[in-house]
């Protein structure tokens, strides 16, 4: 079992939008995803909302974070996914939580505890984190195998890449093992160009940019279908093949399917 969680130090880059369809695509393989929404947002919860059901009376992951020895709570939404979702009132609980000891590690110890059971249920686990270095993003780096951050073209998103590295060295220097000496973050952190237009200025130097960087795991351009199957709620491939654009996207699709085989592969267990 992989556990992949998606992290921004802001909002917009498409976060929410790339841990979605990286569950779809997995799920049109076959393999079976467990995702975890910690936005207060509820943005990746809502991708799985409609009209006949809302989550409504379903346990979230503020269950796990306060009682950390509870058992699997996850709801399934659709054939080899399911989601824990997130509530309106998460960071009100976290704020609750910030005296606890080892607050950091309230996800890590629920995953110690379910271990067996959740490595023989799921293939991946998905985690969409808040677009904020808080305890909730602390929290889903610790369980982390590895971390996908999406950048986008502007200098706000390439400075971000320095910001999320010292981000996640500083917790693993804090969460440390008081046995072993080892830190509890072992993750290692990749970083996605998102959202890049062919012609604006702004991309072309972030892409330049780009070049510098030893862990980028690749680009992805604008593309009009995303967000059109993002609003029908739908796995890219999916809304392809049902709007007949399949041929039309067909390089894109290439190029993204690359993409997210290259998460799957990067430091698989």
């Amino acid at each position: 079992m992989q556990i992949i969680s998606f992290m921004a130090i802001k909002g917009g880059v498409g976060k929410t939008t790339m841990a979605f369809q990286l569950a779809k695509y997995l799920q049109s393989q076959g393999q079976k995803v467990l995702m975890l929404d910690l936005d207060a947002q509820k943005s990746l919860t809502g991708t799985f909302e409609n009209q006949e059901f809302n989550f409504n009376g379903q346990p979230t992951i503020a269950d796990i974070l306060k009682k950390p020895n509870i058992g699997l709570i996850e709801t399934d939404v659709q054939k080899n996914i399911s989601i824990i979702p997130s509530t309106s009132n998460l960071e009100e609980v976290a704020d609750q939580l910030a005296s606890k000891p080892n607050k950091e590690l309230l996800l890590f110890m629920w995953f110690v505890k379910n271990a067996k059971e959740l490595n023989e249920k799921y293939n991946y686990v998905i985690i969409d984190l808040p677009p904020a270095w808080n305890l909730l993003t602390k929290n889903g780096v610790a369980v982390a195998d590895k971390i996908i951050s999406p950048m986008e073209p502007s200098r706000f998103g390439y400075e971000s890449h320095t910001k999320v590295l010292q981000s996640v060295e500083t917790l693993k220097e804090e969460v440390i093992d008081p046995m072993s000496g080892k830190s509890y973050i072992t993750a290692k952190v990749f970083f996605l160009g998102n959202r890049i237009k062919h012609n604006t200025n702004s991309s072309r130097e972030f892409l330049v940019a780009l070049k510098n960087l030893k862990n980028v795991i690749g680009i992805i351009p604008e593309k009009e279908l995303v967000n059109a199957s993002m609003l029908e709620k739908k796995g890219i491939w999916e809304y392809a093949t049902e709007n007949d654009k399949l041929r039309d996207q067909a390089k894109f699709l290439q190029l993204l399917k690359n993409v997210f085989s290259k998460i799957q592969e990067q430091g698989e267990q």
